[in-house]
């Protein structure tokens, strides 16, 4: 048992596996606290057996209703930061995670210095076999996109919901840049990348069964650009706010020539943001490269 863990696990109609995956984490953590994010399921009654069961350990936290797995995790995290630990471990409900890779995220932080370490399922080729081609594509979209507005270009699995963050470092996160539904882990990289962290990855597998995903694929995929631009600018904010560079110096310039050229629509002044913005990305990368 690691007494200075704690593992967060939101749920959402998970009766199937909430009570395997509860049991099997139970060892490597000080507690456990699971969100139930308005579940229609059974889920919730088997939770509070668990929690008689484990009743020193484990923290049932219920949504008054269903508001998105990054709601329910901000919950979790809001509740372990009030407790009394060193590592936040984010452990999804829905059993695809082998608890037996827990002890990799906490050795990458205790022993290796890194703040945040995220799972990758692409590190290990034996472990990203049997995910489906339509999780690989999509995986392989956002992945990109991901770099570019992250400014992180090593992270190569930022969608993977198996985190691991040191505590002091969760409490400098303003929890409202935080996206409340599935881009979540995506906003967690780029305000964590935004302060200067160390970010790491570890390999981990992860078991796909028959189940129907939770993220409606339409949906998300409608969202994906939209939202990426979004995060483009508030990673760019929040780097001026921290970090104030060249490079966000450049992006400022490069959006001012955009939103006017919106309206007046010149070809000169196109060209001059499409300029901006390669530069923009050929300094991004060489501060990323030079730093790491």
């Amino acid at each position: 048992m690691n007494s200075n863990v704690s593992i967060v696990i939101p749920v959402y109609n998970e009766e199937l596996h909430i009570e395997n995956v509860v049991e099997s984490v139970e060892k490597y953590c000080e507690n456990i606290i699971v969100v139930d994010d308005k579940s229609t399921d059974s889920s919730l009654d088997i939770l509070k057996k668990l929690e008689t069961k484990y009743s020193k350990k484990i923290f049932i936290l219920e949504n008054e209703k269903n508001s998105g797995i990054g709601y329910s995790v901000k919950k979790g995290f809001s509740k372990a930061l009030d407790l009394d630990n060193d590592i936040v471990i984010k452990f999804d409900g829905d059993n695809q995670h082998l608890p037996e890779d827990i002890p990799k995220f906490i050795e990458k932080i205790t022993k290796e210095g890194f703040d945040f370490v995220k799972g990758n399922r692409f590190l290990n080729n034996a472990y990203s076999k049997p995910m489906p081609n339509l999780k690989i594509l999509g995986n392989l979209i956002t992945t990109n996109l991901q770099k570019i507005v992250s400014g992180n270009y090593a992270i190569s699995d930022p969608n993977n919901g198996f985190l691991g963050v040191k505590k002091e470092c969760l409490n400098i996160i303003d929890f409202k840049n935080l996206k409340n539904n599935y881009f979540f882990e995506n906003s967690l990289l780029i305000n964590m990348s935004s302060l200067g962290l160390k970010i790491g990855e570890v390999p981990i597998q992860t078991i796909y069964q028959n189940e129907k995903s939770s993220i409606p694929i339409f949906m998300a995929s409608l969202k994906i650009i939209p939202t990426f631009i979004i995060f483009f600018y508030m990673r760019n904010v929040l780097n001026a706010k921290f970090n104030l560079s060249i490079n966000s110096i450049v992006f400022f310039i490069f959006l001012i020539i955009f939103v006017i050229n919106l309206f007046v629509n010149n070809l000169s002044l196109w060209a001059v943001s499409i300029f901006l913005l390669i530069i923009y990305l050929i300094i991004d990368i060489f501060n990323f490269y030079s730093k790491n």
